[in-house]
Formats: C-alpha cells, sequence, structure tokens
C-alpha cells in the first residue's frame, strides 16, 4: 500500500500519532491488528455541514479502520459512517492509492462510552446492494473504580503501565456514565498523570485522553493539558 503522509501539526495529534503506533485496541475488547499508523482525517467534505471523523489508523495488515466514539446509540448513524467510508474511498481513488489494483480493507469501528449497553445497539445495516458491519467495544464493560485503582497504585509506585494499561487510561473518562462523573475523571487522571517521571508515557497518556475525550471535556481542562504538553520537551520535539 503506498505511504499515506501525515500532516496533522496539533501538538496532542503529533505526539499520539507517533506513540499509538504498534499499540492495539485489544483493552478495549476489541482483536484487530496493531496500529501501524495514525493517517490525516482531512477528509473531502461531500456535503455543506462537513462530517466530523474521530480517527483514522492505518492497521499492520494493511486495512484501514475508521474509529469512531458515542455516547449514544441511533440507528440512523450508520448513514454517518457510509459517508466517512465514502469519502475516504473517493480520496484514495484520486490519490491511486484505492482502486482494481490496490484493494483496501476498511474497518468500522464505534467505541461507545459506558452509558451505551451492548444489548442497545444493531451493528449491522443491511440495504440489499449494501451493507454495513459495525465492530462494536463497549467501555460499559470496564470497571472504572478498578481500572483507576490499579492505574493509580502503580504510577504512585513509580511502576511503568504496560501498553494494554496505557490504553485503558487514555479512555478511562469514558468509562463512567454521564458527562459530571466523566469531567471529574479527566481533571483526576491529569493529576495521576503529572506524577509519571516517564515524560514520554505522560505526553502520551495525556495527549490520547484529550483526543478520547475531545466530546466530552470542559474547554478549560482541554485548554489546561495542553499548556501543560507544550511545556514538556516531548511537545517541543
Amino acid at each position: 500500500m503506498p505511504d499515506i503522509a501525515y500532516q496533522n501539526k496539533d501538538i496532542t495529534s503529533k505526539i499520539l500519532g507517533e506513540q499509538l503506533k504498534h499499540k492495539s485496541f485489544a483493552a478495549y475488547g476489541l482483536h484487530t491488528p496493531k496500529i501501524l499508523q495514525v493517517l490525516p482525517t482531512n477528509l473531502p467534505a461531500v456535503e455543506a455541514n462537513e462530517l466530523r471523523l474521530d480517527n483514522l489508523f492505518l492497521l499492520e495488515d494493511g486495512s484501514l479502520a475508521m474509529v469512531d466514539y458515542e455516547s449514544d446509540y441511533r440507528y440512523e448513524d450508520k448513514v454517518k459512517y457510509l459517508n466517512y467510508l465514502a469519502r475516504a474511498i473517493k480520496r484514495y481513488i484520486q490519490e491511486g492509492i484505492f482502486g482494481e489494483e490496490h484493494p483496501i480493507r476498511f474497518r468500522m469501528i464505534v467505541i461507545y462510552t459506558a452509558d451505551i449497553e451492548p444489548k442497545q445497539t444493531c451493528r449491522v445495516l443491511d440495504a440489499g446492494c449494501l451493507r454495513l458491519s459495525v465492530e462494536e467495544a463497549f467501555l460499559r464493560n470496564l470497571d472504572p473504580e478498578l481500572v483507576e485503582r490499579e492505574l493509580r497504585d502503580k504510577i504512585e509506585a513509580g511502576e511503568a503501565l504496560s501498553e494494554e494499561e496505557q490504553m485503558r487510561f487514555i479512555i478511562l473518562p469514558l468509562t463512567h456514565q454521564g458527562k459530571e462523573a466523566k469531567q471529574a475523571c479527566i481533571r483526576r487522571c491529569f493529576d495521576l498523570a503529572r506524577e509519571m517521571e516517564d515524560e514520554e508515557a505522560q505526553s502520551f497518556l495525556l495527549s490520547g485522553m484529550l483526543v478520547f475525550s475531545d466530546k466530552v471535556i470542559a474547554r478549560k481542562d482541554s485548554k489546561r493539558i495542553k499548556e501543560w504538553l507544550m511545556l514538556t520537551k516531548v511537545g517541543q520535539l
């Protein structure tokens, strides 16, 4: 597959793009290949009200994973996902990356916050000539208090977090139900991450949490974390 350039210069995206490489979504219950590269999401709009795509990843098996995060469920959101896919396919055909001689497997992954139960969703849209199968992850299956306690114990003991523990840390706020609980967790995670001596791991945890919590984080908290990241050596590279 031809190389796809990464152009987003945002500080959090820069840090996350480098440090998500070779990590996986296994911590969320998704058994997909590991991440090879984080791709730009500035896809061409097909409507005046441009849709927003959360994250686009190139996986180690050559497939492209389009990842969205939802705190509620609507069946009609699958039309939004189809638009994501159509825009990506159009772009990669125009760039000569996708075509008859260069087939690409696309994955549509939706990670649901703890506000959604598995029984609430339907993962398939079947329109006869067109079938969309969504790979779903439910953060409700994680115990937020237990996960936070285990992470806190290791960080306060000066122990390094495993890759799976790091991936759980960055989505920890989304394992809580309700906006206020998520906001409170974001602030606790910020304080906890600042206790780490490993600045590279610290930067990954905070930038990851910013990206994953983008839909729920308060503006003042987002600004505070970004300012902290810009002061680190990793953020200044």
